[in-house]
């Protein structure tokens, strides 16, 4: 590695050269040459404080020389040589990789540690002088300072839970058992500073193939039976999470109809279609427990602290109200005569309920930051339509009373 502009000359393997006006310094990976060439071009324009330097030996400048401070002020031309040299002979410590145990006692480990390395600048200067000043012969070794990496448990120690959530289920075998395939792809992983996290990505194709059952899910506004049913409710609690842990969400859709295990609002729905995103912009690696266990699906972000006191979390603003309609149930379908006779004579029937109606809602989602008690911030995350589910009812034709016998 050569600088021909600062008249510097590396040598090429350990061949000595035989000069006593030069000084070799020994990097271990290469050795270069300081001599008087250093000090030709007049590439250094010196103030007056440094005029005693002008047309001086290496040799005669070192006279009375004795402090690495008093060192750095004659050889400005060395001082600015090792600055390009050096840099590549350091090493910065590598502090290793965390390795997560999602849910172990011992939830963070550290591998792959190594030291670093630094010249040692004044041992360098000290023997520079030494050898300029005719005490020591031959190529100068420079000296190498151990830098440690960062000790395991601090590192540790600055991994902390940024936020977690939770919803309770019933009981449903099918259901539970999507939730806990779709849970199991987020237990574990860990997410680069960032990164944007996709749910559709991490949990990937919801079928039957891969274990999927039929549960429960909605369509236009209705419960069906659909393979996968549940898995919503593990994106819903992602996204409570995520939220809590101060993540940037990206992409976040609401149900058809209002969900019954969070607040209107709160919901992120997925589909082929439609995804759950998020970036972790924390600036520091995030890490993702999760669990399906006593019918709650639990999600816990790990991470960089947040700051003393700084929190996060989702707010609603209702803004419109919708009405649920009255129809006859389709299950229960009658025919034509019969309908027009109950149009007629809806005194001769009785109408009986088979699913209770509810509103709907128009709704304004915000999420919150928080210092201890004090509002930061309070921005619009995004605007969300709940349908009204109808009133259903079936018609049956009230049995006549039964005639009354005067014989007797």
């Amino acid at each position: 590695m050569c600088f021909a502009a600062v008249c510097l000359f590396c040598l090429c393997g350990f061949a000595a050269v035989t000069d006593d006006n030069a000084v070799i310094l020994d990097f271990g990976r290469q050795q270069v040459r300081i001599d008087d060439e250093i000090l030709q071009g007049g590439w250094f324009n010196y103030d007056a404080k440094q005029n005693a330097t002008n047309s001086k030996t290496l040799q005669e400048r070192a006279q009375n020389i004795r402090t690495a401070r008093a060192f750095e002020m004659a050889f400005p031309d060395i001082v600015s040589m090792l600055n390009k040299i050096i840099p590549a002979e350091e090493r910065f410590p590598d502090n290793g990789r965390v390795v997560f145990h999602p849910h172990a006692e011992e939830r963070f480990t550290v591998t792959g540690q190594r030291n670093g390395r630094r010249v040692n600048r004044q041992k360098l200067y000290a023997d520079i002088l030494t050898r300029l000043h005719g005490k020591t012969e031959g190529k100068i070794t420079v000296e190498y300072s151990a830098v440690a990496p960062m000790p395991e448990a601090e590192i540790v120690r600055k991994i902390v839970k940024r936020g977690d959530f939770s919803t309770h289920f019933e009981t449903n075998a099918p259901r539970e058992r999507n939730m806990e395939l779709a849970v199991e792809r987020f237990n574990g992983l860990t997410a680069e500073n960032g990164a944007e996290i996709s749910f559709n990505k991490v949990v990937g194709r919801r079928s039957g193939e891969r274990g999927y059952q039929e549960a429960k899910i909605i369509i236009n506004g209705e419960y069906v039976e659909g393979i996968g049913g549940g898995v919503c409710q593990v994106s819903t609690t992602v996204f409570n999470a995520a939220v809590r842990a101060g993540l940037h969400i990206t992409e976040s859709r609401n149900h058809s109809l209002q969900s019954s295990y969070v607040p209107l609002g709160h919901d992120a729905m997925v589909a082929a279609a439609v995804d759950l995103r998020f970036i972790n912009n924390t600036g520091a690696p995030i890490y993702f427990e999760t669990a399906v266990r006593d019918n709650r699906v639990s999600v816990t972000i790990y991470g960089r602290g947040k700051g003393i006191g700084v929190h996060y979390k989702l707010s609603a603003e209702v803004t419109k109200e919708f009405d649920p309609a009255e129809v006859m149930d389709s299950d229960f379908a009658v025919e034509d005569a019969v309908l027009k006779d109950f149009s007629a004579h809806p005194e001769n029937y009785d109408r009986i309920i088979t699913q209770n109606g509810e509103k709907g809602y128009a709704v304004t989602t915000y999420i919150e930051a928080y210092k201890g008690g004090r509002l930061l911030s309070k921005k619009t995350l995004r605007r969300s339509t709940y349908r009204a589910r109808p009133t259903k009812y079936k018609i049956v034709r009230k049995t006549p009373p039964p005639a009354t016998d005067y014989s007797q």
